[in-house]
């Protein structure tokens, strides 16, 4: 009720706004929901560390190998926690990292109240389940690393859980940090490059110290807890604090623009969408092409291969964020390889996701195809064999990208013996990647009607399943290659010999998939038939329908008249 003095108004406007703020937080989530919730996630987090931590099947690190260890583990730790903060800048200049609905961005932040009290709520819900998220991680690591290292698996868990949550702790308060100082987003980019930099520079050992390491030295604690590791710990607190009290100085404009995607984002992710989720990613992160190619072709008469022209003008338009992000998951992809050949398994699932994020922006041209099907109903080319000639110049891409993994995975141990074998690994890493992305990119949304919808829920919840894990098992088989060259050479054999043959083996699946990608729409099409033929009243019914419809329409049109 409004009376004369608007000053009064106000404040009875904000002490009512308080309360509504603290009633509605506590009924978003209900302490039982919340700690169902809780329950759940433990138990699959802790089995997840027991399954993986049972297919470790390496070796404990001799004294030699665990005297090279100490001194460089907690730099390329730091490199780990570089990356996360350098993130961390650019999600800031951008906006984030907050992802408000719309709704809140016009009726609470445009209205007469404190925006840091009322934006302090989603980003510490935001924060504690991005903490929740670390610390299975970092336990997870923790544990898989036990079984390498001496010390007690105990002390790895927990300072592995330590070291994830105090790496997001640090990322998610420069994130704040920089929202609401209005970094330009270039100068967060440099910074965060500048940052991964001096951290690869001092793993490499050609510096002596960089401030990741700080962070990087609680994951060793079981050796001993030092004064530069509570540092890094006292400065990643410090940071969060701070973005939490500046947190309301978040640009508006930059948060309503975030609203429209988030919710379709969101979305996208619950169906399983992962082409939407891409591209709006990259609206997200304002990810366009360039205006100028990076390289200009002349144009000398007619194209010969036109798909081909339009996938290589395709490439040269990337932003350059996004050839960034593919040398990025290359060096990533090949140095957990030579994580692999130095014995630590579990690495090969690092390079198999790197592989598959690389092989989704690879496959752009073959994903516009899909975006625009209209586009292939003018072009008098079958569907697939118009798909499957997008796909050499994805290959071409992903040859790339997989010889800068060998190159970083070779330069971090030179020998003859690694520049053999990760020769041999180019072809098959860059063609099971480009499998995986193709299946996950003509996949899409996963479709609950149609015949599918007769099958019994066991069968449909399987196939759901295996679809949702074709894609990243292809890529997988890229890493194929160099466990079998492992293998072979523990085991006094030839390592060449044995990449040889695993990468036989995967160019030939992958060659079975893009053969399935030729005829896949031909088969959708027989099978659709098929289904008609044997279940005909459905045809009946939706006619029944349409025709109910139509009368229905009919009946309305005197009376609205």
């Amino acid at each position: 009720m409004l009376t004369a003095d608007p000053d009064a108004d106000l404040e009875h406007a904000l002490v009512e706004w308080r309360k509504f703020r603290r009633r509605k937080r506590l009924a978003d989530v209900h302490w039982v929901d919340a700690l169902y919730q809780t329950y759940l996630t433990a138990i699959i987090g802790s089995v997840l560390i027991v399954v993986l931590a049972g297919l470790v099947g390496d070796k404990r690190l001799d004294v030699y190998a665990l005297s090279d260890f100490r001194p460089e583990a907690d730099d390329w730790l730091g490199v780990f926690t570089a990356f996360a903060v350098a993130i961390g800048l650019r999600s800031g200049s951008r906006g984030g990292p907050l992802a408000l609905e719309r709704a809140e961005v016009r009726h609470v932040l445009l209205a007469p109240v404190d925006r840091t009290t009322a934006l302090r709520a989603p980003a510490l819900r935001q924060l504690r389940f991005l903490l929740f998220g670390a610390v299975i991680a970092g336990a997870i690591a923790g544990e898989l690393a036990s079984k390498r290292l001496p010390e007690s698996g105990a002390a790895w868990v927990v300072c592995g859980a330590l070291f994830a949550a105090t790496t997001i702790a640090l990322a998610y308060g420069v994130a704040l940090c920089t929202s609401a100082l209005r970094v330009p987003r270039w100068a967060a980019s440099l910074a965060g490059l500048v940052l991964v930099c001096w951290a690869v520079l001092d793993g490499l050992n050609y510096v002596d110290f960089s401030p990741a390491t700080a962070v990087g030295r609680i994951g060793l604690w079981p050796f001993g807890v030092d004064l530069l590791g509570i540092i890094g710990m006292v400065a990643s607190v410090a940071v969060l604090v701070v973005g939490l009290l500046l947190v309301g100085d978040a640009s508006v404009e930059a948060a309503e623009r975030r609203s429209t995607l988030v919710g379709q984002l969101r979305f996208a992710a619950t169906l399983q969408d992962v082409r939407t989720v891409i591209v709006l990613r990259r609206q997200l992160a304002m990810e366009l092409p360039r205006i100028r190619p990076w390289v200009r072709r002349r144009r000398t008469g007619p194209a010969r291969f036109p798909v081909w022209n339009r996938g290589v003008r395709g490439v040269l338009r990337w932003p350059a964020a996004r050839v960034a992000r593919l040398l990025l998951l290359g060096s990533i992809a090949g140095f957990a390889m030579h994580l692999v050949w130095l014995g630590t398994t579990p690495a090969a699932l690092v390079a198999a996701i790197a592989l598959l994020i690389a092989g989704l922006d690879a496959v752009e041209a073959l994903a516009q195809e899909v975006d625009h099907p209209s586009r292939q109903e003018s072009v008098p080319v079958p569907s697939g064999a118009l798909h499957l000639r997008q796909l050499p110049v994805a290959i071409v891409v992903m040859v790339l990208v997989a010889t800068v993994g060998a190159i970083v995975g070779v330069l971090v141990e030179p020998s003859m013996l690694a520049v053999r074998v990760a020769a041999i690994c180019i072809v098959p890493a860059a063609v099971a990647a480009v499998a995986g992305g193709a299946i996950s990119t003509m996949s899409g949304a996963p479709s609950i009607g149609g015949s599918w919808s007769l099958l019994p829920p066991e069968i449909a919840g399987a196939r759901l399943v295996a679809r949702t894990a074709w894609p990243p098992l292809l890529a997988a088989t890229g890493t194929l290659p160099v466990l079998a060259a492992k293998v072979g050479y523990d085991h006094g054999g030839h390592a060449t010999t044995a990449a040889l043959a695993a990468a036989g083996g995967v160019i030939a699946l992958s060659t079975l998939v893009f053969g399935w990608i030729r005829v896949r729409e031909d088969v959708h099409a027989w099978w659709r038939r098929q289904m008609d033929a044997a279940f005909p009243d459905k045809d009946d019914d939706k006619a029944d329908g349409a025709d109910k419809a139509d009368k229905a329409d009919k009946d309305e049109e005197p009376a609205s008249a």
